[in-house]
């Protein structure tokens, strides 16, 4: 009877050899592994960074786009002398004290119409707010006759300009309507209004306008593009 010794099995050298094989393959493979990821994590991080950098562009482009074809505070406007529908005399872009309103409108526009409320509490409260240093004009793109029957109709205070230039309205960028600037005695426009103005942010911010210091430029003005159809 023959008797078993027990102790360490040995391995045989060929499982040893498979192992080690083994073993050594799979470090090659983590390493692939781990570099994908990274690979994949740069790559994400890379898309990123262009989308950020295309928005900031994009924005960037519709900045200068309005600075080009919007009214903006700080930009010049010209002097444009003419008449008004009482026969007065009237220079747009020329404050006769320190403040001019400007409200560019058209008598078939139904923003400007429903801009009408806000426009007139502007006009009354304009002289209290500029201590009697404001004035507003009406630049209506309309015949005289129209436009004087739409202040009449609307119990406009104010005094109106028929304007049927459109290089005139141009020149103050109003190419949409209604439009309403606030310019300075420096000929500078201190606000912007172009859209509807109905709200009473509007009727803040017009007023404002007339009792801040005298502003170096450059800032945007608050835009809304809605046109009349």
């Amino acid at each position: 009877m023959s008797s078993t010794t027990s102790g360490p099995r040995q391995i045989p050298a060929v499982v040893r050899g498979a192992a080690a094989d083994s073993a050594v393959a799979a470090r090659p493979a983590r390493g692939v592994s781990l570099a994908l990821t990274l690979g994949l994590l740069l790559a994400c991080a890379l898309v990123l960074a262009l989308a950020w950098q295309l928005r900031e562009l994009r924005q960037e482009r519709r900045g200068l786009v309005e600075r080009v074809n919007d009214p903006y505070v700080g930009m010049y406007v010209p002097k444009v002398a003419l008449t008004a529908l009482d026969g007065g005399a009237v220079v747009l872009g020329e404050p006769r004290a320190d403040y001019q309103l400007l409200y560019f409108f058209s008598t078939t526009c139904p923003h400007c119409l429903a801009s009408l409320p806000m426009v007139k509490a502007i006009a009354a409260q304009a002289p209290a707010a500029s201590k009697g240093r404001a004035e507003m004009i009406g630049v209506a793109s309309a015949s005289a006759a129209d436009a004087g029957a739409y202040a009449r109709a609307h119990a406009l205070a104010f005094p109106i300009v028929a304007n049927s230039e459109v290089r005139t309205a141009m020149l103050f960028r109003a190419h949409s309507v209604p439009l309403l600037l606030v310019i300075g005695a420096d000929g500078r426009v201190r606000y912007a209004r172009m859209g509807v103005i109905d709200e009473a942010a509007d009727l803040r911010a017009a007023l404002a306008a007339l009792d801040e210091p005298k502003r170096p430029g450059g800032g945007a003005a608050r835009v809304a593009n809605k046109e009349s159809p």
